[in-house]
């Protein structure tokens, strides 16, 4: 019989590899290894580019201003001669309505107190909001200065396309903080008592922004919490409150639809 030469068996304790087999090898591992890489560069190109937000954890700030309980909780303040209103949130996913009761036990809190307040900022596109971050301890002084008149803008019944975030994250605490990669962590932070906000894209970037509440000017949170970080058409009475927006929203007859391209991924997002 015989041999062929090509035929070549490899044991592994000898130490010795034959050449097809050393060369196959090789061919191997630098043909998966650029493979790798490859993959790894088109994954990195293509990602979109993170939003310019912050989140000032190493800085701890005070402000002083009018606290002020609509649309939301929040302190107001003037800067550079405009009237700002920097929304409050509580220390983690929490809103700060357990905190402010907390400091209404000690001094007579109201809306339109002048206050002063220590936490920490989270901006983004000159939007800020504070976190409470030492809770009760975050009120540094109160007065008994009430503030001037507050000028409400109505603009009245709009519909509007957006997604439903909550604020404290968005601006700032993560990143990214929106559609179905942050959905889970926005849940959590609006059952918490973080105000929702519908934020408006246009041609893919933000550049509008809506707190959600009802005509009481009490929260909805439970009622959109099944549509939160996911394309929405919402109905409703639109008002401005210094450099903020807002809408009524009616829970018993909520006007909020889905964008069809979206409505599998919420069916799916429920269920799960």
């Amino acid at each position: 019989m015989s041999k062929n030469t090509n035929d070549d068996f490899f044991v592994g304790w000898s130490g010795e590899v034959p050449k097809n087999y050393a060369s196959k090898g090789r061919l191997f591992f630098f043909g998966s290894l650029t493979a790798i890489l490859l993959v790894g560069v088109l994954f990195v190109v293509n990602q979109r580019p993170y939003k310019k937000s912050e989140y000032e954890y190493r800085l701890t700030r005070e402000l002083s201003g009018y606290l002020v309980q609509h649309p939301v909780w929040g302190i107001r303040i003037k800067e550079n001669g405009m009237i700002k209103t920097i929304p409050l949130v509580g220390y983690g996913k929490t809103g700060p309505a357990s905190t402010l009761a907390k400091m209404t036990e000690t001094h007579n809190l109201r809306e339109g107190t002048m206050v002063t307040l220590k936490g920490k900022l989270t901006h983004f596109q000159g939007k800020y909001l504070m976190e409470l971050t030492d809770m009760e301890n975050s009120l540094v002084s109160a007065g008994e200065e009430i503030m001037p008149e507050r000028k409400i803008t109505m603009q009245g019944i709009k519909t509007l396309e957006g997604e439903i975030v909550d604020p404290k994250c968005f601006f700032g605490v993560m990143n990214p903080a929106t559609k179905a990669v942050h959905r889970s962590c926005a849940i959590r932070c609006i059952s918490g008592g973080i105000p929702p906000l519908l934020a408006i894209r246009d041609n893919g970037e933000f550049v509008d922004y809506y707190f959600l509440h009802d005509a009481d000017m009490q929260s909805v949170a439970q009622s959109i919490l099944p549509y939160v970080g996911v394309p929405v058409r919402i109905s409703g009475e639109t008002a401005i409150y210094d450099d903020w927006k807002s809408m009524i929203i009616e829970p018993e007859a909520l006007q909020l639809s889905l964008l069809k391209e979206k409505k599998a991924m919420l069916a799916f997002s429920i269920c799960n």
